[in-house]
């Protein structure tokens, strides 16, 4: 049971009989794609958007959930549609998109701000500042500004345990490793003004998923650009991609 309707998953159906699973970020929820979605949907796509294990109730609920209990998220919902799938997720759902394209049998995957390398360098010492913190604050924090629209559905985790952010931390390099030998369409979005996600990363990322990878750059966004100024942008890449209209390797 969810704690919050913005925490509900949900399905948009389509007519074209293709399925783009979209996945939410860590400690974040399926309420963040509700302003993209229904672009993706328009132009003919079911979309499904999950909830990850261990999100939608209390930050406690984190705290035995591993990274493969995330993967299995998606790939749940990658299941059962008989037209291709494609998989596009923020953040953490954009490494699992990585992590699921080869067990989904993805049609093309698509990756929007995942963290590869942080701009805070101390969550390398995550593993060892969970022996001694229990729980991640950062309530005293104020949210990115954003509009009214994108402000109504901003629904995210202000403390949680610092043991899930380990599992974070592990999955980057499990990502990593898997998109070096996954050959598959895929785009890459990257903001240059993330606050959480070195702007690196979206190169990092786009060269281990090989050559034909396409680098999309945001000048403006947030980390969440679901809810940021240029959601028009990423919905317009997502169908780029989905359709096979994008250029191979084509950097914007």
């Amino acid at each position: 049971m969810t704690v919050d309707p913005r925490c509900e998953p949900f399905t948009l159906p389509g007519t074209n009989g293709e399925t783009i699973v979209a996945i939410h970020g860590f400690t974040g929820c399926p309420a963040h794609w509700r302003l993209v979605a229904p672009v993706l949907q328009e132009a003919g796509y079911t979309v499904v958007v999950p909830l990850l294990a261990g999100h939608g109730g209390t930050p406690a609920d984190l705290e035995e959930v591993t990274a493969d209990d995330w993967v299995a998220s998606v790939v749940d919902a990658a299941r059962g549609h008989e037209g291709p799938v494609h998989l596009a997720g923020l953040s953490l759902g954009g490494l699992l998109a990585v992590m699921a394209a080869r067990p989904t049998a993805a049609a093309t995957l698509t990756t929007i701000n995942a963290p590869v390398k942080l701009r805070d360098r101390r969550a390398l010492l995550l593993p060892l500042i969970a022996l001694i913190r229990p729980e991640i604050d950062h309530t005293d924090e104020p949210l990115p500004a954003v509009d009214e629209a994108a402000a109504e559905l901003f629904f995210t985790y202000r403390r949680y345990p610092t043991r899930s952010a380990v599992q974070l931390l592990s999955l980057r390099r499990r990502a990593l490793h898997a998109a070096r030998r996954l050959r598959r369409p895929a785009t890459v979005i990257q903001s240059r003004a993330d606050e959480t996600v070195d702007p690196s990363s979206g190169k990092i990322l786009a060269r281990a998923l090989g050559p034909s990878t396409r680098l999309v750059w945001l000048e403006r966004s947030i980390h969440n650009a679901l809810l940021g100024s240029e959601r028009d942008r990423v919905a317009r890449a997502i169908l780029e991609q989905v359709s096979g209209e994008s250029h191979d390797g084509h950097e914007l």
